[in-house]
């Protein structure tokens, strides 16, 4: 059974004599036809740069790093900037192959790029399917639950073990891409990091503040 597709609703105030037209609901909020068209624009945003932070919180430690993350045709590079007392952790993902290298030139090797950079820096943040996410789309897949608002922007989505909550957008040349992101992790995988050992506590939070995001195949910069 596919998930309910939930709108949020937006109260239209009166100021002064300012008027709204009857039919203006009908012509232009139309908030699946707005969706469909986002879902459309996103998912031929294939290339591309982008520069943020990013936050970790447990239920008894919490830490940041800047993140700058390059998509491309052939593969991902993925940095993290400040991991391990201010140290560089590169992240190349190609044909399923991960490769890390930590600050003092290591290199790792798997096929999970969530289970590699837990085991070798003790962060847990679920890139697979973080590069939907963080556009603003549901990875692929089934999801629990999802919520669009009235200009067809997901605002909140509920998908592997994970809830997404969508705080804040920016408009960037002729796309509206998330800004702000808020990862909360669901009961059942706390209790699946917490029995792997991969977890202590009941807390994990990932926040994503994304600062600019430049156009890989036109060299566009894309800023806030």
């Amino acid at each position: 059974m596919l998930p309910r597709i939930l709108v949020a609703m937006i109260s239209l105030v009166t100021v002064g004599c300012a008027t709204v037209p009857s039919d203006r609901g009908q012509s232009i909020f139309d908030p699946e036809t707005a969706w469909q068209q986002q879902k459309l624009a996103l998912n031929n945003f294939t290339q591309w740069k982008m520069a943020g932070r990013i936050g970790l919180r447990t239920a008894d430690s919490g830490a940041t790093a800047n993140l700058r993350w390059h998509r491309t045709e052939r593969g991902d590079q993925i940095y993290l900037f400040g991991l391990l007392g201010g140290g560089k952790v590169q992240l190349d993902i190609k044909d399923h192959r991960v490769e890390l290298r930590d600050a003092k030139g290591q290199v790792f090797s798997g096929t999970d790029v969530t289970v590699l950079l837990y085991q070798v820096t003790g962060w847990h943040v679920p890139f697979d399917s973080l590069d939907d996410w963080l556009r603003g789309l549901p990875a692929s897949g089934d999801y629990e639950s999802i919520e669009i608002d009235q200009e067809g922007r997901l605002i909140y989505l509920r998908q592997a073990g994970w809830e997404i909550s969508y705080d804040e957008f920016m408009l960037v040349g002729n796309l509206t891409l998330p800004k702000r992101i808020q990862l909360t992790a669901q009961p059942k995988t706390i209790d699946a990091l917490v029995s792997t050992g991969y977890l202590a506590g009941d807390r994990l939070v990932l926040k994503v503040f994304v600062e600019n995001w430049q156009n890989s195949v036109s060299k566009q910069v894309l800023s806030q």
